[in-house]
Formats: C-alpha cells, structure tokens, sequence
C-alpha cells in the first residue's frame, strides 16, 4: 500500500538524520535530496483520475469528474484548510510537454474555457478516501489549435489536466500535482458525434499504454480490428452474442472494397484510419465506421432481442444473399443490415414464378423510426409473403414471441 511506503520514507529519513554525522557534510545533502525525490515521485503517481470526464464532450453541455489522492488521508490530515484542485483543458502538444517533463512543468495557457473548474480535495470519512469531485463542470468554449493537413475538428485530441499544489506534513514539503484525464475530443455540434467517437474507439483500442500523449498508430492488423469491433457491437447492444466469422468475412470485403481474396487472406492485411473513418465507401455517401455505428445504433434502440435470439444475419450481403436464398423454397427469408443506407434492416425473401424460377427481392430498408412505429416483429408477422426463415423455421415460430400480444388477440 501506499501509506506503508510513505512510512518507510519517514523512517529512512530519521535514519540518515541519526546517522548525519557518520555520513559527512558531502554525502548527507545527496541522501536528503534523493529522498525527497523518490518521496515526491511516490506522492505524483498516488494522484489519479478516478472517474474520467466523457472522452467525447459537447461545449455548453455539463459534465462529471473525480480526482482521488490515494495518499491523501495519510498526508493531508494535519491541513489547515482543503487544498483546491483546478481542471484546465489542454491541447496534445501541451499534454505531451507536460508528460516530456515528467509533469514538472506547469501549464501557461488553457485551451478551453471551463466554468467551475475549481474543487476541494476533501477526506470521505465513511469510506476514508481522499477527492475532488467535479459536478457541475461546463465547458463554455475551446481554442481549436493547428491541425495537420487535412485532419478534421473531429480527428482534434486533447485532455483535462487536473492539478493542485499541496504540503506535506510532517516534512513541510510542497509538491505540484499534475494528473492528465484520457483523450477527449471536442464537439460543438451533436453532428460531429459520430466522428469524434471513431477518433475516441480507434485512440483507446490501438494505443499503447505507455506513450507520448496522444500517439497512436495509422495501421492496424485487421485481426485486431475484428476484436474492437466485436467488443464495441457487444457493450454497445449490451448482448453477450457477438459477431461471427461470416461477418468478419462481410466486413473485411466492405472495408477493403475486395470481393476476390479469401477470409485467410483477409487476417493478415492491416487496415488504416483513412479506411476507417475518412474514406467514402464506393458508390456511397457515407465512410465504414459511419455506415457501423448507424448499425450499432439501430440494434440498440430496435433490435436487441432478435439480434441476440439470432434472429438476424446481419452483415452478410446482397450478392450472398441471392445465393443463400435462390433455391430455397418459396417464402425463404432472412435479415440483413441495409447496405447502402445507415442505420436500416432489410427483409430478403426468395419467390418462384410460374415459370419455375426464383427471384430474391429486397424489402426497402426499415429505419429506426420505422420499428418504433410498428415493431420488426409485427412486420414481418404483417407480410403475408414472408414464410420460413432461412434454413428452414417457420417464421411464428422464430418471431413469435416478439409478436405485440395485443394485435394477436384482435386477430
């Protein structure tokens, strides 16, 4: 524990102060000062973020934060009066001086306006923990600094820097505290959300732990890619049925525009961040990561329940599609996500003419909106032509249970 190093320093320190005539006028000095210096390195890393601020964050809209000095019960008991912690915001070439420092320096400038940006650091005598909270912290307004070519407001990483300036006792030592939160992008408009949010999941995924703030790499090995995107669908839907290797396959060919190489192939090519989030698809108006969160959202809001029945394919594609459903029986239907718009699930089902061909038809996609109108359930329930759901289950008794038990009664 922390506490139990601090009492190892005091005790070293009445040592070599016992011991200062043995160890000489030269050698006394150098012993203190090292001291000193293990005791105000031990005192800075005891100094966390506990709750970080949003990593995407909206001016003029309130936020929370907390900072905890894990050795402030045992070092600040004998204080006066509280000391006061300030939260400033910073840009990535100041949070990466101040790292380059090793926290030494202090900031000259903020780079944003924050509105009740000073808290005390008070002792919870219940629980003996040690921390500012920050409840009604509002950032009225940031300085957008340079950026490199053509990166976006939204690409923009900066943090808050949390610091106070406290004095030991017994020791009567002061120290500046210095902690930084996570990278934070800036938004003035709720537009730029699902932008910063690729900048925020790409930065958390793929940075190493130990960096020079805010460095991350432009490419990564698909494989890992495949993780992130697993884990972010999953906490996001709050599901604990994932993505499969089919859709690995599906996305792979959407992200890379490839139809010919193979899934084996596909594991291992790296995927950049221009692919991610800056390029437009092929014939779209949209990027992959623009094109996923809309899916995330939607599956969210509307299709939780059928998604984690595995009721829903999902990534799979249209040309797939046709493939899978051509000769199966009459009726045979599946659920993807819509292709070419975000945020939309499309019904395909396979007819057979009189002729003794099959034609697979595409419903027009179903929004957001749509299936709060009139659930996904009831719809396909409502469409007479819709029959088994590929392979073979009839369709009552895939999405029965998701059925309004009102409409079935009327019926």
């Amino acid at each position: 524990r922390c506490e139990s190093l601090v009492e190892v320093y005091f005790q070293l320190q009445q040592q070599v102060m016992a011991a200062s005539t043995e160890l000489g006028a030269e050698l006394l000095p150098r012993l203190l000062e090292r001291l000193s210096e293990v005791l105000s390195s031990l005192v800075k890393s005891s100094f966390l973020v506990e709750k970080q601020p949003p990593q995407v964050l909206k001016t003029q809209t309130k936020f929370q934060a907390s900072v905890r000095f894990l050795l402030g019960p045992h070092l600040l008991k004998a204080a006066p009066k509280p000391y006061m912690v300030r939260a400033d915001m910073v840009t990535e070439k100041q949070a990466r001086e101040l790292e380059l420092s090793n926290y030494s320096n202090t900031l000259s400038e903020s780079t944003g306006e924050i509105l009740h940006n000073t808290v005390a650091l008070e002792t919870n005598p219940t629980s003996g923990t040690c921390c500012a909270n920050f409840k009604n912290v509002l950032l009225k307004k940031i300085k957008r600094c340079e950026r490199k070519g053509s990166e976006s407001v939204t690409e923009e990483k900066c943090a808050v820097l949390f610091s106070t300036n406290v004095t030991l006792t017994p020791s009567n030592i002061s120290i500046h505290l210095q902690v930084l939160s996570l990278p934070i992008v800036v938004i003035v408009h709720g537009n730029q959300d699902n932008n910063a949010k690729a900048t925020v999941l790409w930065d958390n995924a793929f940075s190493d732990i130990e960096r020079v703030p805010f460095v991350v790499a432009e490419r990564v090995p698909w494989e890992k890619m495949c993780d992130t995107l697993n884990l972010k669908f999953m906490a996001e839907v709050q599901t604990t049925k994932g993505l499969l290797k089919e859709h690995y396959f599906f996305l792979a060919q959407k992200i890379f525009n490839d139809h010919s190489a193979s899934p084996e192939e596909f594991q291992n090519r790296h995927v950049s961040w221009a692919q991610f989030n800056k390029e437009i698809l092929p014939g779209r108006g949209f990027t992959f990561w623009q094109w996923f969160d809309g899916v995330l959202d939607l599956t969210k809001r509307c299709l939780k329940s059928y998604w984690s029945d595995r009721l829903i394919r999902g990534f799979i594609s249209k040309q797939y599609v046709c493939k899978l459903l051509s000769m199966e029986p009459d009726g045979t239907f599946l659920l993807r996500f819509s292709d070419s718009e975000i945020g939309g699930v499309t019904i395909a089902y396979v007819m057979w003419g009189k002729d003794g061909s099959s034609q697979v038809e595409n419903i027009q996609p179903f929004s957001a909106k749509d299936l709060s109108i009139r659930s996904l359930g009831d719809r396909i329930r409502d469409l007479v032509q819709l029959r088994n759901l590929y392979p073979n289950i009839p369709k009552d008794q895939a999405f029965g249970s998701h059925y309004n038990k009102e409409q079935t009664g009327k019926d």
